[in-house]
């Protein structure tokens, strides 16, 4: 008996866009890894100069008031570093939090600070903040999020792991949602799936077209 056709071109096509993923994301891992410190701190600067400039993020105050949380992540060393804006948000009162590990799955925890007592090192290996207070992804006015590759349309590719999914799929849909990136991570297509939350747009270290 012949197959149908629709039954067999369902799969293939999943099959494809994971096969895909996993290339973009094995080329896009040792391209992040050959970037020097020097280039990791530059491109850095210049991204969370870009943030801290966007009025839908960077204002003392923010969309919703003072206190209207701001989500970042706790870079590793491959990862665009956000030190420089997570101190700005904090010297100007904003609210920041980021994602922890509460045994099963990631929430987001209040940063008061990026010392020792106030960061941890998680199961995960990932940096995570210490404090007990936790934030509703859906009270978070302005999300920072990190990625392996992005569009300029809005769409990201994660680590594989989906936790971001999960926490964005929980996020309201008034809030910005800023991938950040290397310019070379910009890409012009990355297969999508239904699960996918689109970003507002991504800031990236290019060249300013001004």
């Amino acid at each position: 008996m012949t197959a149908c056709p629709a039954t067999e071109t369902a799969p293939r096509a999943i099959s494809d866009k994971v096969d895909a993923k996993a290339r973009m994301r094995r080329e896009m891992r040792v391209r992040r890894r050959a970037v020097s410190a020097g280039e990791r701190a530059e491109a850095s600067g210049v991204i969370c100069a870009r943030l801290m400039a966007r009025a839908d993020v960077g204002s003392p105050v923010g969309p919703s008031g003072g206190s209207s949380p701001v989500a970042v992540y706790l870079a590793t060393p491959d990862e665009i570093d956000l030190r420089a804006f997570i101190e700005r948000m904090l010297r100007s009162g904003r609210r920041v939090v980021a994602p922890r590990w509460n045994g099963e799955s990631y929430e987001l925890a209040v940063l008061r600070g990026l010392g020792a007592r106030h960061v941890r090192r998680g199961p995960m290996g990932v940096m995570e903040p210490v404090a007990a207070e936790t934030v509703r992804p859906k009270d978070v006015c302005a999300w920072i999020v990190p990625g392996l590759a992005f569009t300029r349309g809005g769409r990201r590719l994660g680590y594989g792991g989906g936790w971001y999914d999960r926490l964005l799929a929980d996020a309201s849909t008034r809030a910005v949602k800023l991938g950040v990136a290397y310019s070379f991570q910009v890409v012009d297509d990355i297969p999508a799936e239904a699960h996918d939350v689109p970003l507002t747009a991504v800031v990236d270290d290019a060249p300013s077209a001004t």
